[in-house]
């Protein structure tokens, strides 16, 4: 085994770690949900991506409203219900809040505002998907959590008519199942997304 295998396992490991600690703190999903994401996000990283695999997204599915979305799996760092959401005055219309995630404070985002579509209050069941990258880390707010799918790349339709500024950097196309696809990375590097002072 080389190092890099070494340092891959080791990382591997120790984010599957934090997973089981989130489990054993009944702070995460339900069983089912979270077994479904931590199987899907292990095989991933456990074994090199075969030529179909490349050519597929693995995502994220979860709903809003009667919006269905989805978002890459690998820019998700965690999915967790919301127990308590704290509003946080002076912020842009798009954040509902902060929450507490293992003593981080991360912004929680309404893709109803960000998107222009109709605005519903919050349901009993609601989540936050906590996405995280290398610049920034926020939460995306969900109704309900659907699971893991692979999608074609070739089934996703990326030319989108009246998308303009904001909606045409966070949104990479439209599935067959008229899931709306977010572009995670590119998400997790737009400014415009960037919530200052919330430590």
């Amino acid at each position: 085994m080389t190092q890099l295998d070494s340092s891959l396992w080791r990382n591997l490991h120790q984010q599957l770690g934090e997973l089981a600690n989130q489990l054993a703190q009944g702070d995460a999903l339900d069983p089912q949900q979270q077994t479904s994401l931590l199987q899907a996000r292990s095989q991933q990283w456990a074994k090199p991506p075969t030529e179909s695999e490349s050519q597929s997204l693995s995502v994220l599915a979860f709903t809003l409203g009667i919006k269905t979305y989805g978002v890459e799996l690998a820019c998700v760092d965690t999915v967790r219900p919301i127990k308590h959401m704290t509003e946080l005055p002076g912020t842009p219309p798009y954040v509902r809040g902060i929450i507490s995630l293992n003593g981080r404070m991360i912004s929680v985002l309404d893709l109803r505002v960000l998107l222009n579509l109709p605005h519903q209050g919050l349901a009993d069941r609601n989540h936050v998907v906590v996405m995280r990258g290398e610049e920034m880390e926020f939460g995306l707010l969900a109704d309900r959590i659907l699971g893991v799918s692979n999608l074609p790349y070739s089934q996703i339709q990326t030319e989108q008519a009246g998308l303009s500024g904001l909606q045409r950097n966070l949104i990479m196309g439209i599935s067959n199942q008229q899931w709306t696809i977010l572009d995670g990375p590119q998400m997790l590097t737009e400014p415009a997304l960037c919530v200052d002072d919330i430590d």
